[in-house]
């Protein structure tokens, strides 16, 4: 055999030689390669639908089953909240009546009267026990209460709700002044002096408080305003008999519910500017107790009360709670003085004597209070 060929088939030997010792080292020394990594498929997460709350589709609906005091929207205006009227403690229900629940347990024995500040976050309340009335602010965000004094005979918000208006009497000087104050009453200031027992209200997106004389169907009703400030008291309106003022959401206009005459039976609503002119009468008898200013600032839903006695005095004999109305329910244009009813006559079932109306923010319902039987009411708009 030829010497290349020798040294040919020497090589290809020592090759697969070493072949089969780096075969053998692999399988015995060398780690496993880790394995690939499988990536967990989790299932796509399932989004519940958000539900409306469930609203009954009758017209009027009572959706607490208590009386109450001073319902309002909460904070957010997705709920309600009030106070019960035996007990004093405070809840809270959506629009349909349900999900109640406690937002204080604390009983206010002798609570009779409760004013939400503009943000919902703070209350003043008026208590009477042993024949001395109270009022007291409380704070719920910071958990903080303060008695106002025994002297203090009504209070309010001011708009913005960072500070109140209150009328206090001096037992001294045995004179009632309007002032104005911190919720808690400090930093106050006078700013008149009532003759007569008053009521007051800030006209709203102004500088200026507004006071008449309590509605009494055998008195002339003197309408005026005051500087926040402080200054000359200016006379908007006077020679009307009993009447009541409430002012739209930016004081340009006021509706007013007087009698008819001097000790009168019937009630009139009527419309004046903001400084008092344009009397006009807007054929409705009602009381602005029984109204409420939508945010067009020229409409208003009112309850027209029924079934009077022909010898009430108006607003006398109803303010002291001597008979019970039957309501219907309207829509007035102030602007052009057409008028609507909200429910048809055939659909109101029940009797209903409303006051303190109030709408949810989006306009679609109507909340009021019925004094018979003193229950949270809702319509459908």
């Amino acid at each position: 055999m030829p010497i290349s060929k020798k040294i040919f088939f020497i090589s290809l030997s020592l090759f697969c030689i070493a072949l089969l010792f780096f075969g053998i080292y692999n399988l015995a020394f060398k780690k496993p390669a880790p394995p690939t990594p499988v990536t967990e498929q989790k299932a796509p997460a399932i989004i519940a639908p958000v539900v409306p709350p469930k609203v009954s589709a009758e017209p009027i609906v009572a959706i607490s089953d208590e009386a109450v005091l001073a319902p309002t929207l909460t904070g957010d205006a997705t709920a309600l909240k009030y106070y019960a009227k035996n007990s004093g403690r405070v809840y809270q229900i959506d629009f349909d009546g349900n999900s109640k629940r406690t937002l204080s347990d604390k009983e206010l024995i002798g609570l009779s009267a409760a004013l939400w500040s503009p943000d919902k976050n703070k209350v003043i309340t008026k208590i009477t026990s042993a024949g001395v009335t109270k009022f007291s602010y409380y704070n719920y965000l910071e958990l903080k209460n303060t008695t106002l004094g025994t002297n203090v005979e009504e209070a309010t918000w001011q708009t913005g709700g960072n500070r109140i208006l209150y009328k206090y009497s001096d037992p001294k000087i045995k004179k009632r002044t309007l002032n104005t104050s911190d919720p808690d009453g400090a930093n106050w200031k006078k700013l008149t002096e009532f003759a007569v027992p008053s009521v007051f209200a800030q006209v709203p997106q102004s500088g200026l408080v507004s006071f008449w004389n309590k509605p009494d169907a055998f008195f002339e009703t003197t309408l005026k305003t005051i500087p926040l400030i402080g200054g000359e008291e200016k006379v908007l309106l006077k020679g009307l008999f009993g009447a009541d003022y409430l002012w739209n959401n930016n004081g340009t206009m006021a509706l007013v519910s007087h009698t008819d005459t001097k000790g009168g039976t019937k009630i009139q609503l009527s419309l004046i500017n903001s400084n008092g002119g344009e009397l006009r009468n807007l054929n409705l008898p009602s009381l602005v107790s029984k109204c409420v200013w939508l945010k067009d600032n020229k409409t208003v839903y009112c309850a027209m009360p029924g079934e009077i006695p022909l010898s009430a005095i108006i607003p006398n004999d109803y303010d002291q709670e001597k008979f019970h109305t039957a309501d219907t329910f309207w829509k007035i244009n102030t602007a052009t003085g057409e008028k609507s009813r909200i429910i048809d006559l055939n659909k109101i079932t029940g009797k209903y004597d409303a006051n303190n109306l109030f709408l949810d923010t989006t306009e679609s319902f109507l909340f009021f209070t019925n004094r018979i039987d003193g229950k949270l009411y809702r319509i459908t708009l």
